[in-house]
């Protein structure tokens, strides 16, 4: 059940026979280890920058992993654990670049000139209770007219460990402060968990759900420069790339021929390798495109 499963989901999203076999390698020397990895990672608490945020992302990702390795996809479906994972194709050679967790001084306002530089839209989803502390960041943002400010929940928790009234103030407390955000209304879940209960009430807010095509895995490569097995599985970075963040990035962009891609202020790796990736998608006859666009729209919820 859990090779099928796998095998399908890869084979679905990639539509690439050289990285289908590498995908498929990696998943038959990982699958029966996904359990151990999660339980050795350090339960995180609700805190949102530094060490403690970081690792509470590596262990709901790991946690996301073997959920989704150990349940039927009907199953999962029916539960609507993951809206975010997008597999309907995005638009021929056209790439969204969106940013998770800030806003984060210094960080995104180096994001921001470099986006500027490039002439560049992006997409920023930040957590409500950092945007209250920045209200600074948030304009820097939207004052440009370029970029897009989405809902990343007010403290950033894992909506698949939370009650339904706790979700709906998550939406709702972070949706208070982002009240001047952009337009159309985006909404991305913490570790990409959804639940049934608040897709129902994004949709009545008059929300766009987004999840990504593309994975840069940024969470897991920035603690030592490479990602494990179980963190290449998550990601889907293939065997080649364990250890080339920015490789990682452009193979899977190029398998997808373009894409939402999944990046996160708060990794410096990120900021550090972004004009390298913005280049050479460029190079390689990529344009930049933005969530508002119509195709983009059509593959949210």
């Amino acid at each position: 059940m859990h090779l099928k499963f796998c095998f399908e989901k890869m084979k679905l999203a990639l539509k690439n026979k050289t990285f289908f076999l590498f995908s498929f390698l990696l998943l038959f020397t990982v699958t029966s280890h996904v359990h151990a990895d999660a339980e050795t990672v350090i339960a995180p608490l609700q805190l949102h920058s530094g060490a403690e945020h970081n690792a509470a992302i590596r262990f709901h990702r790991l946690e996301r992993l073997k959920d989704r390795v150990n349940s039927e996809p009907s199953e999962l479906a029916k539960r609507c654990r993951y809206v975010s994972d997008i597999a309907a194709p995005a638009p021929l050679h056209q790439v969204v670049l969106s940013f998770d967790d800030g806003p984060e001084p210094i960080q995104t306002e180096l994001i921001l000139q470099l986006l500027e530089r490039y002439k560049i839209s992006a997409s920023f989803f930040m957590i409500g209770e950092k945007a209250k502390r920045h209200p600074n960041l948030v304009q820097e943002v939207l004052k440009s007219g370029r970029h897009l400010v989405g809902n990343h929940s007010w403290s950033h928790p894992n909506f698949h460990t939370i009650a339904v009234q706790e979700q709906a103030h998550q939406v709702n407390a972070a949706r208070a402060v982002l009240v001047n955000a952009s337009e159309p209304k985006l909404f991305r879940y913490p570790y990409g968990n959804s639940s049934c209960e608040s897709n129902a009430l994004l949709k009545t807010e008059g929300y766009k759900i987004v999840g990504w095509h593309v994975d840069s895995c940024d969470w897991a490569f920035d603690r030592h420069g490479s990602v494990n097995d179980k963190e290449a599985l998550e990601c889907g970075v293939l065997q080649p790339f364990k250890n080339d963040y920015v490789g990682h990035v452009l193979a899977t962009i190029e398998a997808h021929r373009g894409g939402i891609v999944l990046m996160h202020e708060t990794h410096p790796n990120t900021i550090a390798q972004l004009e390298t990736i913005i280049k050479a998608l460029i190079d390689r006859g990529f344009a930049f495109g933005a969530l508002s666009d119509t195709a983009f729209q059509q593959l949210m919820h």
